[in-house]
């Protein structure tokens, strides 16, 4: 017991040690930033106007050149208002060269504020509806890239895009007519439409372009 004990303790130290950098490894930052791309919906009309996420931590999932697999991961805790971009969190990366990245941030409702909300109008026929998707359940936006080289003392921007038009696929003019519209708003969130909720929940999956420069 003792032995299993010591060897679960020795790789949990091992994988801490791979996973969590500090400033004595640290060569470069990558200073990451979470934007929306607008685009109407397939057969309608929807202008996105305002766009914030709740970010609680981002984080860089890749492979080094020896194929040893690693993570840098950071706390955000910023609400990003998605039309105006600013650095959110900057990881801390050692030189080097890394293939099969994923960029993600974790999105979390917090202090009030949801953890995706999108407000817009939808036209169609002549008339002008407004349109609010939120949801307060925990999301993540990842990005993925096939390899990027970290060079020694250098800055980088990792930008993830968020393609609102992607995040829509899908659903058609015919669907949103259908919609539950209290007060004459549409409104897609856990508790309202649920199954055009779902389908944007599952398009999330797929909707982020990582930018690295």
């Amino acid at each position: 017991m003792k032995l299993k004990t010591s060897l679960a303790f020795l790789a949990a130290i091992v994988f801490f040690a791979s996973c969590v950098k500090n400033d004595s490894t640290a060569n470069a930052g990558i200073a990451f930033q979470l934007k929306a791309l607008v685009s109407p919906v397939q057969g309608a009309g929807i202008v996105w106007t305002i766009g914030t996420a709740n970010v609680t931590e981002v984080k860089i999932e890749a492979t080094k050149s020896d194929n040893t697999q690693i993570e840098f991961k950071s706390s955000a805790d910023t609400f990003v208002n998605l039309f105006a971009p600013v650095t959110i969190s900057t990881l801390n990366v050692p030189k080097g060269t890394y293939r099969q990245l994923e960029f993600r941030s974790e999105l979390l409702g917090k202090n009030n504020h949801p953890s995706l909300r999108l407000e817009g109008s939808y036209t169609a026929g002549g008339v002008t509806t407004p349109i609010v998707f939120e949801s307060a359940d925990a999301l993540e936006v990842k990005a993925k890239k096939d390899s990027i080289v970290i060079g020694e003392g250098a800055t980088y921007a990792g930008v993830t895009t968020l393609s609102l038009a992607v995040l829509t696929a899908g659903i058609t003019e015919a669907d949103l007519k259908a919609a539950n519209q209290p007060g004459g708003k549409i409104i897609i969130s856990n508790n309202s439409n649920a199954a055009l909720y779902a389908k944007m929940l599952l398009n999330l999956q797929n909707c982020g372009v990582i930018d690295f420069h």
